[in-house]
């Protein structure tokens, strides 16, 4: 792989992170964090085949579990998890009410997208849209944390606060058995939502929404996908914020289209009723 520490800047610099303790690329222009993420997007898309997409966070972890998995360490409760995953997706394909225009393939990693929890991560393929997520802070109410909304983040000046964004390399270039937007190799799977399913569902293309997971051996999704990591872009949140500006493109109602304009978004609320509320629910956005 190639470590950001490969890349030098006469700006941007690599230092730890006090707060994770992980090393993070610096970037304190919007010059710097584009070189960066260029650097291991043609890097790795030229020599490995793979493709690298961003992840916005307002904190650095240790691990990165997928939703459905997150919290647990029993192999015995990722298999059971998985099971009724599994059993509700083979539901869906039974009744055929919902969904019918998106391959079975591709189903899992949609609904992950607008809510249920699932063996996928989001990742976007827009470097301003992932920085985005990195200075909203996404906060839910309800069970199973049915309502969600976004709150700015405002800087305090009186201590260092930063917006980081994770590079992710996973499966690409090439697709798999002719599936649309769909990739994978022996590590990993891709699944690119904005080729992959029909643009009734709006929110993908908004978002430039892309899902990957780090698969084992046997070929099946694992509980830490950390090992897709292959990079970390730290930005102060002040400098975060100016750059994104104020522009209407790059709203939670923009990036999040209510069912009014999103088809597909509204026959997820009218047709998704997860048996369990382990698999969570489609998100109701709050504006």
């Amino acid at each position: 792989m190639y470590p950001l520490s490969r890349l030098s800047h006469e700006f941007g610099k690599h230092v730890i992170d006090k707060d994770s303790r992980l090393e993070v690329f610096d970037a304190p222009s919007s010059h710097a964090l584009i070189q960066a993420a260029g650097y291991l997007k043609y890097t790795l898309a030229k020599d490995a085949g793979q493709g690298v997409f961003f992840r916005g966070q307002t904190q650095l972890y240790n691990t990165l579990s997928p939703t459905i998995f997150r919290n647990i360490k029993s192999d015995r409760t990722i298999i059971r998890r998985r099971r009724m995953l599994l059993d509700f997706l083979a539901k869906i394909e039974t009744e055929k009410q919902v969904l019918r225009a998106v391959t079975p393939e591709c189903r899992e990693a949609l609904l992950q997208h607008y809510g249920i929890k699932s063996t996928w991560i989001d990742v976007v393929d827009n470097i301003w849209i992932a920085l985005w997520f990195a200075c909203y802070h996404a906060r839910t109410s309800g069970w199973p944390e049915e309502y969600l909304h976004f709150e700015k983040r405002i800087p305090n000046h009186k201590s260092d606060e930063f917006a980081y964004v994770l590079l992710l390399a996973s499966a690409y270039i090439k697709s798999n058995n002719g599936q649309l937007g769909y990739y994978k190799d022996k590590r990993s799977e891709t699944i690119d939502l904005r080729v992959a399913v029909p643009s009734h569902f709006v929110r993908p293309h908004a978002q430039h929404a892309i899902l990957v997971r780090r698969l084992s051996k046997t070929g099946l999704p694992v509980g830490d996908n950390l090992p897709l990591h292959v990079g970390t872009i730290r930005v102060r949140l002040s400098a975060a914020l100016d750059w994104l500006g104020t522009g209407t493109s790059l709203t939670s109602h923009s990036l999040f289209p209510p069912a009014y304009y999103d088809y597909g978004y509204r026959e997820l609320l009218e047709g998704i009723k997860p048996p369990d509320r382990v698999l969570g629910s489609i998100y109701r956005i709050q504006a």
